[in-house]
């Protein structure tokens, strides 16, 4: 078996722990400051905390959606720092009535109701935000283009600035990434545009539509004539396993395959097995197979693992129980999913 890694970027887990160990006791404190508005000694003593984790997140105090207040971390889409914030919530303790983690802001539509003001003056009524939407065919995302009247009198960067936060706003950051294609905007109110409400509707749509895993299949030529035959889960976006940051690419060849390469009946069914039993028993709930690909006698399976837990050694090991040939087995640090990016 022939075996390869990359090195991985990540954050302080002694710091996660340490964190949740201290926020019991500041809890009472923050109850306090948030009612009384005196923060004091507070923030600085959070963001020394949250950069002890990892400098570059981020943390706020918010409403709750079902607790009267949330704590959140976020990695503000940074898909490197997902899996870390992601990594901070799951050690977070249960909600109740008072608090709730989050790792990503949470929709907050009634901002929309809301004036914002961007300095020199400028103010938007954000209830005339207007968004026009598409979706390309049956691809699981969509396209955004934002307009409000007063982008006219705003430079470049602050119209787009505008617009992500007011579809973070109205979807959530997770939602943004998951469900939006294409963003962008217009000064002049484009044909068509609608109201937020309208887009957060076609969003949920299409989140219903893909409540259960689909996967998709595709074919190829390569360029000696051969044909390559993938499948991969849609949509292929890395915020639905924010723990997953590592891809573990595992390469079986076969040995019953047709005039092109592609696996005749006998080898086909053994590869299935293969993949129903030892490897999806050994990436357990800490991995996913996301993608496969078959070409030229042999089949390579793309999974994607959290590399704090023993899932990559355990995909390593089961790996080298085939016995069609050699096994080649491949790790890398991909929490953007570039490695699959292609099946998207």
């Amino acid at each position: 078996m022939i075996f390869g890694r990359s090195k991985r970027k990540a954050g302080d887990g002694g710091a996660i722990v340490d964190f949740w160990a201290w926020w019991p006791t500041v809890r009472p404190a923050v109850e306090a400051a948030i009612s009384s508005g005196d923060w004091g000694r507070l923030t600085p003593q959070f963001s020394r905390r949250i950069e002890a984790i990892h400098p570059a997140l981020q943390w706020e105090f918010s409403s709750g959606t079902t607790a009267r207040h949330a704590l959140v971390v976020s990695a503000a889409g940074d898909a490197q720092l997902r899996p870390v914030a992601a990594r901070w919530g799951a050690l977070a303790p249960a909600a109740d009535a008072t608090w709730e983690y989050h790792t990503a802001r949470q929709p907050s539509p009634e901002i929309f109701q809301a004036t914002i003001e961007l300095g020199q003056g400028v103010k938007l009524d954000l209830a005339r935000m207007r968004f026009t939407f598409s979706r390309d065919g049956e691809a699981p995302e969509i396209d955004v283009v934002a307009h409000h009247p007063g982008f006219h009198v705003l430079e470049e960067q602050a119209r787009g600035q505008v617009t992500f936060l007011t579809l973070d706003w109205l979807l959530g950051e997770d939602g943004v990434e998951e469900w939006i294609g294409a963003i962008s905007w217009e000064t002049d109110e484009p044909p068509g545009a609608a109201d937020p409400a309208e887009l957060a509707a076609a969003v949920e749509a299409l989140r219903e539509e893909y409540s259960t895993p689909q996967w998709v299949l595709m074919s190829a030529d390569l360029p000696d004539g051969n044909p390559v035959i993938a499948t991969a889960q849609r949509p292929l976006r890395p915020v639905r396993w924010p723990r997953f940051d590592t891809h573990v690419a595992i390469t079986l060849p076969y040995r019953h395959r047709d005039a092109v390469g592609l696996p005749e009946t006998e080898s086909l069914t053994a590869l299935r097995e293969f993949e129903d039993t030892a490897l999806s028993t050994a990436a357990g709930t800490d991995g996913v197979l996301l993608a496969h690909e078959t070409s030229r006698g042999t089949r390579t399976l793309h999974y994607y693992v959290d590399a704090d837990s023993p899932a990559a050694d355990d995909l390593a090991e089961a790996a080298g129980w085939w016995q069609d040939g050699r096994v080649r087995v491949e790790r890398h640090f991909d929490p953007s999913f570039e490695r699959i990016m292609r099946f998207r």
